[in-house]
C-alpha cells in the first residue's frame, strides 16, 4: 500500500457548509465587514447563519462563521477579500 493510500482525502460535495474563524485586532475588524463579504461572494446564507459568535483575546478578537460554499471556486475570492478589510491578522 502506498502511503497516499493510507488516507485519501474525504470527497467534498457541494454545496457545503464550513467554519470560518477571523481573527483581527479589537475594536478594528468589524463582524458586520466580514457578513457583508460573505453575503457578496457567496450570496444569500440561510437564516440561522447569519449570527455570528465574537470571542475577544486581548488586543485580538476573534469572529466565527458558518458558511455554504456553493463550489470548490467560491473560498479563495472569499478570503482574499477578508484579507483586505482594516485590522485584520489570520484566518482559519
Amino acid at each position: 500500500m502506498k502511503p497516499l493510500d493510507a488516507c485519501p482525502r474525504p470527497l467534498e460535495t457541494f454545496p457545503t457548509r464550513v467554519p470560518l474563524k477571523v481573527i483581527g485586532r479589537h475594536g478594528e475588524l468589524i463582524p458586520e465587514a466580514i457578513a457583508e463579504l460573505v453575503a457578496k461572494h457567496l450570496g444569500p446564507q440561510p437564516e440561522a447563519d447569519q449570527v455570528w459568535t465574537s470571542r475577544p483575546h486581548g488586543a485580538y478578537i476573534a469572529h466565527s462563521f458558518w458558511v455554504t460554499l456553493p463550489d470548490e471556486n467560491a473560498e479563495l475570492p472569499l478570503r482574499t477579500a477578508i484579507q483586505a478589510l482594516p485590522g485584520y491578522v489570520m484566518q482559519l
